[in-house]
């Protein structure tokens, strides 16, 4: 059965499916959660909570990076675990990182998607099929009648009302196929150009062998906003899924840009704890 932390997860992903779909794979600020997609007056008893305090908590558990269900800047989350290992959590903390942005863990917002589908989905209606015309039944054949040559049957069609006509249709049809296998053969061997086909030995060395050993690459680190992948062998500067600066550093309690060489933030003053 799942937890109150699982159960807000799910709804937060149902919210923002319904209201805001861009945000599945965009990065929003943490004052929509609290404000549009989850409000605690309007899901304290879908989530299992009963306080306010309670619900704060759980929220601070999601946005601290437990259980990897959404992914956010390193200072902040680092910033909130330490204040759930403390025992007694000061719940401003979570309000000083309202413009902080988020982004849902991609993995799991999948697997709540795929186990509630959204219920105005209705299928299309099938569009109606036209009758299919009538065709002619051909004449059944006659009792110990040989079929029709080629000569026969052509001199039949040319008898045939517009014979003349689709007669040159076919002739016309068959100058454009082109020429079988045999013809192109006599034709390389009559020209003198023809190379010898390379046989399946001569290729051989060509085939990969299936039980050597490949080369193990390790993987370039995922983005740490939204957990996707970065692309392997160039430097990238915004990852190429959610727009953000992988080489800005922010400050953990407003989300400024921040110097690498400053201690403290110039916008509110809070002290820079990590390395970029």
């Amino acid at each position: 059965m799942a937890d109150e932390l699982e159960r807000l997860f799910r709804i937060l992903v149902r919210r923002v499916r319904d209201v805001r779909p861009e945000n599945l794979s965009r990065p929003f600020e943490v004052a929509e959660i609290l404000r549009t997609f989850v409000p605690y007056r309007a899901h304290r008893a879908d989530v299992g909570v009963e306080t306010a305090e309670d619900y704060e908590v759980l929220v601070l558990r999601l946005l601290s990076g437990e259980r990897g269900l959404v992914f956010a800047d390193d200072a902040m989350q680092e910033d909130l675990r330490r204040e759930l290992d403390s025992g007694n959590p000061d719940l401003r903390a979570l309000h000083a990182y309202g413009t902080a942005r988020v982004t849902l863990a991609q993995h799991a917002m999948r697997q709540v998607l795929e186990s509630s589908p959204p219920g105005h989905a209705t299928a299309a209606p099938a569009a109606p099929t036209a009758p299919a015309p009538d065709e002619p039944e051909a004449p059944p054949p006659r009792a110990n009648e040989p079929p029709l040559s080629g000569v026969v049957a052509r001199g039949a069609l040319e008898r045939a009302p517009g014979a003349a006509e689709v007669s040159a249709a076919l002739d016309a049809l068959q100058r454009q196929l082109p020429p079988t296998l045999a013809e192109l053969d006599a034709v390389l061997a009559a020209s003198g150009d023809a190379k010898p086909r390379p046989s399946f030995q001569a290729r051989g060395h060509n085939i990969p062998d299936p039980t050597a050993e490949a080369t193990v690459r390790t993987p370039r680190p995922g983005c740490r906003f939204c957990g996707q992948m970065l692309p392997e062998g160039r430097a990238v500067t915004f990852c190429p899924h959610c727009g953000q600066n992988l080489k800005v550093r922010r400050c953990p309690g407003c989300s400024a840009e921040v110097d690498p060489s400053w201690k403290f933030c110039v916008t509110c003053g809070r002290a820079s704890t990590t390395t970029p």
